[in-house]
């Protein structure tokens, strides 16, 4: 079963673990091909990069659909099982590290199977192909700069994929926002919004805070607000009729909202407008 952890979680796994690059290789698969029977390293934990192509890679039974713009990390002696999908050649990179055995049960991830979502980053694969370049040089100083460029590289897979779910958090906000302005006029709950999207209530309120700088409710209310404006100004109804045309079923409840927000009654609201005009 795939386990679903979040980006942020990633990020504090990295931060808190003492992270020591191995090794790095490459491998090609023609299509049509399978690799079987095989176990990820010992002692080792590893992210697959795509490079090109497409394969299923399972790991303790758990299948990847992978492609290149993702990374999926293996801990130590997993089953693996490697199907190619399509015509092309599938192409990954495979880098290895560790860290200290007894720092494994404060950081369980080091030996879980995860997927980082990162888009497809340029950056991301350059680092990869300088890690192989540098791999594979003797000497001190090539080893000190795979321990650099492998830093480099998982301080870029973790921003983006933190830009990722950032971005799309915004697509998500930009559809809520669509969807109160479809349906204000109905009985409408941040909880409820936040069902409708599959998104935790807590969540929900704070990807919307942090995307439009105002908390759901009050936004809700503003826009409300607006369209009783509207209706105040340019036609004939109650304020029977405009509250519930603004979703609210109780008038005298929606005077009292009214109120707060412009510092007068719809009543007033309207007069003070017709006699502007």
């Amino acid at each position: 079963m795939e386990i679903n952890i979040n980006i942020n979680q990633i990020i504090d796994y990295y931060a808190q673990a003492t992270v020591d690059f191995v090794d790095i290789f490459t491998n090609k698969m023609e299509p049509d091909r399978k690799d079987i029977g095989r176990t990820t390293a010992p002692g080792k934990c590893g992210l697959v990069f795509p490079l090109a192509g497409s394969a299923s890679f399972s790991f303790n039974g758990t299948p990847y659909i992978m492609v290149p713009g993702m990374v999926v990390h293996a801990g130590p002696q997993m089953p693996i099982e490697i199907y190619t999908i399509g015509d092309k050649v599938w192409e990954y990179a495979v880098v290895h590290y560790h860290i200290p055995a007894d720092e494994e049960a404060i950081n369980p991830l080091a030996t879980q199977h995860f997927l980082i979502n990162t888009g497809e980053n340029s950056k991301i694969i350059n680092l990869v192909q300088q890690l192989i370049e540098s791999y594979a040089m003797p000497g001190s100083m090539a080893t000190f700069k795979s321990k650099s460029i492998f830093m480099n590289l998982v301080e870029t897979i973790l921003i983006s994929a933190k830009m990722k779910v950032l971005d799309t958090a915004n697509e998500m906000m930009e559809q809520v926002i669509q969807y109160i302005h479809e349906h204000y006029s109905k009985p409408l709950s941040v909880s409820k919004i936040a069902q409708e999207f599959g998104v935790e209530r807590r969540r929900f309120a704070y990807l919307f805070e942090q995307h439009t700088g105002m908390n759901p409710s009050n936004y809700l209310t503003e826009y409300r607000m607006r369209r009783a404006k509207d209706l105040l100004r340019y036609c004939d109804s109650t304020v029977t009729e405009i509250a519930e045309c603004v979703g609210y079923v109780d008038s005298f409840y929606f005077s009292r909202v009214f109120k707060k927000s412009t510092g007068m009654s719809p009543t007033a609201y309207r007069k003070i407008m017709i006699e502007e005009a």
